[in-house]
């Protein structure tokens, strides 16, 4: 379900707000796009500076890049560009982070659950093989490794699809 205008005004005022507090002399260039967790906007320091929508969502990316920084992963993850986490807010549910360039890269945290493992059956597992198939090709191998180096911090990726996991070979 795409965003309402208002709401997209909204989350660009909590922008401004962040910048007018926390990085002053920064500007927003341009939208890059958003979901259902948030929005995401190109800053003129050539960072991006995703709002999130619900608080839950919020603080599963910022908890998920700094677990990931606890066990040194700033930058990449399995051969996999990461971003690193530059700010966050809690109060106007702001993560400032590094723009990601070139893949191989992993993006958006907000729906990862943190320390609880997802208890699927097997018909579910089996629908997400057949699905991660389908979505990256002969890619897949390294998105299921990727996934497991995750859960071994404790990071339930729950939404590995090709918008969030990107590949050279793969538009």
């Amino acid at each position: 379900m795409p965003m309402a205008s208002q709401d997209r005004e909204e989350q660009y005022d909590r922008v401004v707000h962040y910048f007018n507090v926390r990085r002053v002399g920064v500007q927003i260039n341009e939208y890059l796009g958003g979901g259902t967790d948030g929005d995401v906007w190109k800053t003129s320091d050539g960072t991006a500076v995703k709002v999130l929508h619900r608080f839950a969502s919020y603080a599963n990316e910022r908890d998920s890049y700094a677990r990931l920084a606890e066990y040194g992963h700033t930058e990449t993850i399995d051969g996999f560009w990461l971003p690193r986490m530059l700010m966050s807010d809690d109060e106007l549910m702001i993560v400032e982070m590094d723009l990601m360039q070139h893949p191989p890269y992993i993006i958006d945290f907000a729906k990862v659950r943190i320390d609880r493992p997802p208890d699927f059956d097997e018909d579910t597992l089996a629908d997400a093989e057949r699905m991660g198939r389908e979505r990256f090709e002969h890619n897949w191998p390294a998105v299921k490794s990727l996934l497991a180096t995750l859960e071994s911090y404790g990071i339930y990726y729950m939404d590995p699809n090709r918008g969030n996991i990107t590949f050279p070979d793969m538009p």
